[in-house]
C-alpha cells in the first residue's frame, strides 16, 4: 500500500492559507493592499471582535467585473502579472493570486462589487473556499470584501491567536504602516464601532506622521533626502540622542511595500553611530524609491521580506543619508539662543561661534543691566541642584558662566534653563577632532622622550595586539615588548597630558564589551568614543570662564553637538513652565 497521498483539494488549501493567513492582521493587510491596487482613494476598514467575528474593507477601487468575480477566490487567480517577465517589473502590492484564494479557504467570505456607479453590481458568498451564490446587487463604484467567522473550519489555528487586544494591536499596525506610505489616500480604521485611526486624503507625509503617530513624536524627528541615479531615499528620523526602548517607531518601505529588511536596519544602527546611547533604537521612516527591477518581491507569501540586487549600495547610501540628517545644523533646532550670554557681550549664530568674549569691561556692564535675570537663573539653579550647589553658583566671579557642582554648565534662553554636561560635551569635541585627522589620515602625534612600558593582563595584552593596525591609525606607536607587555613611544597629541597606562587599559577594557568590527573605518569608530571619553574633562573639574567659553565654541562646530560619542545628550532643556510648576506658580 502506497505511503504517497495526494492531498485533497480542501486540505491544500487549508495548509496554503496557513502561509498567508497567519491571523487576521494579515487578512487586513492582503484586502487592504488590493484595495490600493484597484487605485482607491479612500479606504474604509471595520473590525467587530479584533477580526474573529467580521473583517469589512470597504473601497471606492476600480472594482471588479462581474466576469471576473467568480474566478477571483481561485488560487493562482490574479489581474496583476501574465508572463515570467512581470515578476522581474513588479509594480504592485499583490502579484501571487493567493491572497483571496487563502482568505477563502477559512472564512465565511462575501465580495460585493462595481467596476462604475450605474452599472450592475455582483456579490458572491462562499464558505470554506466553496462558492455558494453569486448575484446582483447594488452598490457605488468599489469593492466590499466582508470576512466572517475567520477559522472556522480550522480550530487549531485559533488557539495559536494571542489575546483580543495583541491581534487588534496588530492590525492597527498594518493600517498604521499603510497610511504612512499613501499619505495621499484616505484611511478609517473602526473596532466595535469605535474609530481608532481617521486620516483624509491628500494629507503630507509630516501630516499624515502627526495624525498617526503624534505631533510631539513629529517633533522630534528630522527630514532625509537623498538622490543618486535609480534610488531615492527620503523620510524622517528622530533627532541625535533620541531614542526609544524597542524598534517599534521604525517604519521601512521600498516602493511604498513596509519591509522588514536587514539591510536597511543594519543601515540605521551605522547612520546612528556615536549618536545614540546603546540599546536605544531611533525612530526612522525611511522611503526608498527605485527600479522594481532592483529588487526581489518575490521572496515570501507575506510579501514582507524584499532582495536588493546591489543591497550594499543601498546600505552605504542608507547610512550617509541618515548620517547628513542628523549633522545637518540647518536641519537641527538651533542650538541655545542664550539671552544671558547675549547680555554680557557674546555673540551667537549658526555661521559664528558659539559663544565669543569681546571685552571685560563691557561683559561686567552688561551683567548689572541684567542682575534680575541673573537672580531669577540663581533661584532656578537652587531649586534644580540644591541649596549648596546653588550657592556656591552666587559666589561666582562676575563676568563668569555659571558651573554647577563643578560639573554643568548652566545658561538660559527664551524656552528656559539650558544645562550642559562638560564631560559629554568635551567627549563630543575631542571624537570630531580626532576622527578628522585620521579621515585626512594627518593625526598629530605626540613623542615620548623615553617609551612607556606597559604591563598588561593577557586579555589586555591580546586585545590590544590584536588591534594594532586600528590604534596606529589613530596615531598610538605601540611594540610588543614581551611578556604581555608593550611599549608606548607615541599616543596621539589631542589628548594632551594624559595617564598612557591607564587610558590603555581603560580603552582594551572598553572594547572588550563589545564586538569589534572587522572594517577597519567602522573600527576606528568604536575605538574613538572610548578614547575621548577618557581623555574629555571629567565631573567635579573646575573650568575657567575662558575654558567654559572655549568649550561651547569648540562644540558647536562638532557634527552632531547635542550628543556624545556614546549617544548620550551634552546638554538639556527645561522650560521655564516646568520651573514654575516647581515653584507652584502654576
Amino acid at each position: 500500500m502506497s505511503k504517497i497521498n495526494i492531498l485533497s483539494k480542501q486540505l491544500a488549501d487549508k495548509i496554503a492559507a496557513g502561509e498567508v493567513v497567519e491571523r487576521p492582521a494579515s487578512v487586513v493587510k492582503e484586502l487592504v493592499e488590493n484595495s490600493l491596487d484597484a487605485q482607491s482613494s479612500n479606504i474604509e476598514v471595520i473590525i467587530d471582535d479584533a477580526g474573529l467575528k467580521s473583517i469589512q474593507v470597504i473601497d471606492n477601487g476600480q472594482g471588479i467585473e462581474a466576469d471576473d468575480l467568480p474566478q477571483a477566490c481561485l488560487r493562482h487567480a490574479t489581474s496583476k502579472i501574465n508572463s515570467d517577465a512581470d515578476l522581474t517589473n513588479i509594480l504592485t502590492l499583490g502579484f501571487r493570486g493567493e491572497a483571496l484564494a487563502s482568505i477563502a479557504a477559512v472564512s465565511r467570505l462575501k465580495i460585493c462589487s462595481a467596476i462604475a456607479n450605474g452599472q450592475i453590481a455582483m456579490q458572491l458568498y462562499s464558505e470554506g473556499g466553496e462558492i455558494k451564490n453569486i448575484r446582483e446587487t447594488v452598490r457605488t463604484q468599489g469593492t466590499t470584501v466582508e470576512v466572517a467567522n475567520l477559522f472556522y473550519n480550522t480550530p487549531a489555528r485559533l488557539k495559536f491567536l494571542k489575546t483580543k487586544s495583541t491581534e487588534m494591536a496588530h492590525i492597527t499596525r498594518i493600517i498604521t504602516e499603510l497610511a504612512l506610505a499613501y499619505p495621499e489616500i484616505g484611511f478609517k480604521l473602526i473596532h466595535n464601532q469605535s474609530i481608532l485611526i481617521n486620516c483624509s486624503a491628500d494629507s503630507s507625509a509630516l501630516q499624515r506622521i502627526e495624525v498617526l503617530l503624534g505631533k510631539e513624536f513629529a517633533q522630534e524627528l528630522v527630514p532625509i533626502s537623498l538622490n543618486i541615479g535609480m534610488l531615492k531615499i527620503s523620510g524622517y528620523v528622530s533627532k541625535a540622542g533620541c531614542g526609544y526602548s524597542s524598534r517599534k517607531y521604525q517604519y521601512l518601505f521600498v516602493n511604498n511595500r513596509c519591509v522588514a529588511d536587514k539591510t536597511m536596519s543594519h543601515a540605521i544602527v551605522q547612520g546612528y553611530n556615536t549618536f545614540l546611547m546603546e540599546k536605544k533604537f531611533p525612530a526612522a521612516l525611511i522611503f526608498i524609491q527605485t527600479d522594481a527591477r532592483m529588487i526581489d518581491v518575490n521572496v515570501h507569501p507575506s510579501k514582507r521580506e524584499i532582495r536588493f540586487q546591489q543591497a550594499g549600495m543601498v546600505h552605504d547610501f542608507l547610512a550617509k543619508a541618515i548620517k547628513q540628517a542628523l549633522t545637518d545644523k540647518n536641519a537641527l533646532p538651533d542650538m541655545p539662543n542664550n539671552q544671558l550670554a547675549q547680555a554680557k557681550n557674546f555673540t551667537f549664530g549658526k555661521n559664528n561661534n558659539l559663544f565669543k568674549p569681546s571685552g571685560i569691561k563691557e561683559l561686567n556692564q552688561a551683567y548689572e543691566q541684567r542682575q534680575q535675570s541673573e537672580e531669577k537663573l540663581f533661584s532656578a539653579a537652587q531649586t534644580l541642584f540644591g541649596q549648596e550647589n546653588g550657592q556656591a553658583c552666587t559666589q561666582g566671579k562676575r563676568g563668569d558662566y555659571l558651573q554647577v557642582h563643578s560639573t554643568y554648565i548652566v545658561s538660559q534662553d527664551d524656552k528656559g534653563l539650558i544645562v550642559l554636561d562638560q564631560h559629554a560635551a568635551h567627549e563630543r569635541i575631542i571624537f570630531d577632532q580626532l576622527f578628522k585627522q585620521f579621515k585626512q589620515k594627518k593625526v598629530e602625534k605626540q613623542k615620548l622622550l623615553l617609551p612607556i612600558t606597559l604591563h598588561l593582563s593577557a586579555q589586555e595584552f591580546i586585545l590590544i595586539n590584536e588591534h594594532k593596525q586600528a590604534f596606529e591609525q589613530l596615531g598610538f606607536e605601540i611594540e610588543d615588548f614581551g611578556e604581555n607587555s608593550l611599549a608606548v613611544y607615541a599616543y596621539p597629541a589631542i589628548l594632551g597630558k594624559i595617564d598612557i597606562k591607564a587610558e590603555l587599559q581603560a580603552i582594551a577594557n572598553d572594547i572588550a564589551e563589545f564586538e569589534i568590527s572587522p572594517d577597519l573605518d567602522a573600527k576606528i569608530n568604536q575605538f574613538l568614543a572610548p578614547i575621548a571619553c577618557h581623555s574629555a574633562v571629567r565631573a567635579k573639574q573646575e573650568l575657567s570662564s575662558e575654558k567654559i567659553a572655549s568649550l561651547l565654541e569648540s562644540l558647536w562646530q562638532t557634527e552632531a553637538p547635542y550628543t556624545c560619542p556614546h549617544g548620550r545628550p551634552t546638554m538639556i532643556t527645561i522650560s521655564w513652565s516646568d520651573l514654575e510648576k516647581k515653584f507652584q506658580r502654576k
